[in-house]
């Protein structure tokens, strides 16, 4: 067999792979973060933000991608959820702060406390925060915290800065077309189908180029393995006289000593 033979051969056993392992990846683990626009969180557009905490799982709200330094955080209903952050602030727990300021909030479920004077809050209990930017100015964030059921979806809230179109890194046309004709390769030699679970990220990871990020991140975020995006870099840069197709015995073959 030669190597080229080899090289598509080995392209094959990896779309199969990913193929037959893209279930349990997108259920084998839990987002480790999750990120919000500033606007969409605080100012005239913003939108009431849900934050969740699971029982023995707590949420932690970082603003340090905007360089915000925390003033002030108000609980409505403390009785599910204790709150403490990464400095000094006042009001909280009645602590005198000689520097008061924080730039990360930490949230944790508790067993329910009866408090007299508070209601229990039965839509989620509102949180709110005070920042202030390096140049003075002031911004107020809402959020609804509620009680998260079943296995926890993420472990912190990242408020991060928004990009303009302006700011915005061109995205790598070169890379996104090489890459559009590795995937139109494998889907003519039925190494992939629309059907396949694989197909969906894929087509995510064209997006998330689409939209500036580098390949590794849109990898990352598409639940691509770095190794398959080379390989359709390869595919999509290969002439097109010289893409050979394996026959349907080789990829069984393969198929069958990946799963063994």
């Amino acid at each position: 067999m030669t190597k080229r033979k080899l090289w598509i051969l080995g392209l094959a056993i990896s779309l199969i792979t990913a193929i037959d392992c893209s279930p349990s990846l997108a259920n084998s683990g839990i987002r480790s973060v999750r990120t919000i626009p500033q606007s969409q969180v605080s100012g005239t557009k913003a939108k009431l933000q849900t934050v969740h905490v699971w029982p023995g799982h707590g949420i932690s709200i970082s603003f340090f991608e905007t360089g915000e330094t925390i003033k002030r955080v108000w609980l409505d209903d403390p009785s599910r959820v204790l709150i403490d952050v990464d400095g000094c602030l006042e009001g909280l727990d009645n602590k005198q702060c000689k520097n008061p300021g924080a730039g990360l909030i930490h949230l944790r479920q508790i067993e329910p406390l009866h408090i007299r004077g508070i209601p229990t809050a039965t839509n989620g209990a509102h949180l709110t925060v005070v920042t202030q930017m390096q140049g003075g100015e002031r911004n107020i964030y809402n959020f609804r915290v509620v009680m998260g059921k079943g296995s926890p979806t993420y472990a912190s809230v990242q408020i991060t800065p928004d990009v303009t179109k302006a700011e915005a890194t061109p995205p790598d046309s070169i890379a996104i077309a090489t890459i559009n004709r590795g995937i139109q390769v494998a889907a003519k030699n039925r190494w992939i189908t629309a059907t396949n679970p694989l197909w969906v990220k894929l087509q995510k990871l064209v997006e998330e180029l689409e939209a500036g990020k580098n390949l590794t991140t849109a990898a990352q975020s598409a639940r691509v393995s770095q190794k398959l995006v080379e390989r359709l870099l390869k595919l999509g840069s290969q002439p097109q006289n010289s893409r050979v197709k394996p026959s349907i015995n080789q990829v069984r073959s393969s198929k069958s000593k990946v799963r063994s």
